[in-house]
């Protein structure tokens, strides 16, 4: 069989004319495309423009550089764009009480919006995105004056309405902000307070605008959320005396929490080193806070009104520490003006949470005292508490006047502390009161307290049960003690000039048999109450006012009223300054050595 030899087929010309055509037509409609975008950009540009400044009232104005229309790939560039307000305008609605509490500045070096059509934008008026992504943009907010509830604008239209006359609706999917610059302006006391992250991180999901999203309530500001997130940021207090950070921050308009973790404020400083730069003793801090979560957030109320609403604040293993220097005179001022009430009053952020709940805690307070060059410590382990309506907030205080705070925990990791205060915010006198126990606990465990400070050691004791209950204002405090215990000796001590201590053997026998009883109550007699009736001087603060009065208390139930204490000290500085009474002195050390070696 004989093969053929197979040639390629050639294109008709019929069909060489229809592909030409083809390609012509293409190159035709492309070349008209291209024309066509660069001739409509300007038109864009203009309307994108014009309906920024009509849906915010000529507050806003945005501008860029240039704009890039790609009709095959639907892609619309923007560069340089800066969004900003009109200060002249601005001043104009605050005048008639209509400005908007927060003004925003946003600068983005590019932006690039995929699978728009914007021919098909252009002549449907349908803004379709299916995701945005910003990244490096600078955002800052400016708090200004808040917005006058009962003023209303000339223009009552939505933002839908002034922006139907450009587009039926605006529908994105998700909008992602990437390392953001933000800072935070507030201008409420007339000089600007700055503050600031570099690394946060913002998602909208769901913006939609049209005639239905301006009611749906689910909605915050056409949204269906916006989660902001910042990890890692640390910062300067604002006397640069501590080193305040977090590991993670999270915050959502849909579940209306925040979270934060991680939290720490650290001193720039050593405990005796702080104290050096401050010209008065004042206290050193040290927190770290594991985790806390503020639930419930009212966010519209918040943004809008600049009014905090929550129904919880829980505080989840904070370790507090406190370290006071008493080698620097005292304040000058009143110290009462850092009372907890009158904080909360001061602060600038209207509040009101239900519940501030403290979980697994601990607290603890150092005092250096320069005469001993020693320091005493007192600490409480096992905090767990609760306080209820928490709140400055005037209206609400007028129906709810009172603050009341419960907790427990263990004093010196060891006898359970019930302890409960409440607070009359209406109060002019700054009204409070508190009351609590103490269970069962060796007493030998406040050496750690009484010997540095106090130059006084317990050698035994066992405390059975305390229950105190107190009513105070800003200057006054009355209210009784009651503690059960027996086998109470102490030891008085001295320090010389090296700074050792020793123990004063015949001041401790006096003290031990003449001054002190031993049991609360003693045999065949009733329990003894120390009542408390205390004036608080400027130079206390309101923890040293509680301990003064509790203090003071405690001294009368153990048997040192004033009265007796100022006798027995005159007896035994008339036998001790007089050479004559060496015999008599020498008398009363076996009288009492005798005594003691009895009990």
């Amino acid at each position: 069989m004989v093969e053929t030899a197979k040639h390629p087929r050639k294109l008709s010309k019929r069909f060489k004319r229809a592909l030409a055509v083809l390609f012509a037509l293409f190159f035709a409609i492309s070349a008209g495309l291209i024309i066509y975008s660069r001739k409509i950009e300007p038109m864009v540009s203009a309307r994108i423009k014009e309906a920024i400044y009509t849906a915010t009232d000529g507050l806003y104005t945005i501008s860029f550089s240039e704009i890039h229309l790609n009709p095959f790939t639907g892609t619309v560039r923007l560069d340089d764009i800066r969004f900003t307000a009109n200060e002249s305008v601005y001043f104009l609605m605050r005048k008639k009480g209509i400005q908007p509490t927060h003004i925003y500045t946003i600068a983005v070096k590019s932006l690039a919006l995929k699978h728009i059509h914007p021919i098909k934008v252009y002549f449907n008026k349908d803004l379709e995105i299916k995701t945005v992504h910003i990244d490096n943009p600078i955002i800052q907010v400016s708090y200004r004056y808040p917005k006058n509830e009962k003023a209303e604008p000339e223009d009552k239209r939505t933002a839908w309405q002034r922006l139907s006359k450009y587009l039926k609706s605006i529908k994105i999917g998700e909008i992602v902000f990437d390392n953001i610059d933000f800072q935070y302006t507030d201008w409420s006391l007339g000089k600007p307070e700055i503050d600031g992250v570099k690394n946060m991180s913002v998602r909208i999901e769901d913006l939609l605008i049209d005639s239905l999203s301006q009611n749906d309530k689910s909605r915050f500001y056409f949204t269906k959320e916006i989660f902001v997130r910042v990890r890692k940021h640390e910062y300067l207090s604002r006397d640069k005396m501590y080193t305040i950070l977090f590991d993670d921050l999270k915050i959502s308009t849909s579940h209306r929490y925040a979270w934060a973790k991680g939290i720490q404020i650290i001193p720039r400083y050593g405990e005796m080193e702080y104290s050096k730069f401050l010209p008065t003793r004042k206290a050193q801090y040290k927190v770290d806070l594991n985790e806390v979560l503020l639930s419930n957030i009212d966010i519209k109320r918040l943004t809008d009104k600049r009014q905090l609403r929550a129904t919880s604040l829980n505080f989840m293993n904070a370790d507090a520490s406190i370290f006071m220097d008493k080698s620097k005179a005292r304040p000058t001022y009143d110290r009462g003006w850092h009372f907890p009430q009158l904080a909360l009053k001061r602060l600038r952020l209207n509040t009101l949470i239900d519940t501030v709940n403290v979980f697994n805690s601990s607290i603890s307070y150092r005092e250096y005292d320069p005469q001993t060059a020693r320091a005493g410590k007192i600490f409480f382990n096992n905090v767990n508490g609760s306080v209820y309506n928490f709140t400055n907030d005037t209206l609400t205080l007028k129906k709810k006047k009172w603050i009341r705070a419960r907790c427990t925990s263990r004093l010196f990791g060891k006898a359970r502390l019930d302890f409960s205060m409440n607070f009359n915010l209406a109060s002019e006198k700054e009204e409070y009161n508190y009351s609590g126990s103490l269970d069962s606990m060796n007493a030998k465990h406040f050496n750690q307290l009484s010997r540095p400070l106090a130059l006084l050691k317990i050698n035994s004791g066992k405390i059975s049960k305390v229950n105190f209950s107190v009513n105070a204002d800003y200057r006054k405090s009355s209210g009784k003690l009651l503690m059960y215990y027996r086998g109470l000796n102490i030891g008085l001590l001295r320090i010389d000039s090296g700074k050792v201590i020793h123990t004063q053997m015949l001041r401790s026998l006096v003290a031990n048999n003449l001054l002190l009883k031993e049991a609360n109550p003693s045999i065949g007699e009733k329990p003894r109450i120390g009542y408390i009736n205390y004036t608080r001087p400027d130079s206390i603060a309101f923890f040293g006012s509680i301990w003064q009065s509790l203090y003071s208390g405690l001294r009368e139930t153990m048997g040192l009223t004033p009265g007796r204490e100022k006798k027995l000290k005159d007896q035994f500085k008339s036998l001790t300054n007089q050479n004559s009474n060496k015999g008599k002195l020498r008398k009363l050390k076996r009288s009492l050595r005798r005594q003691a070696s009895k009990k």
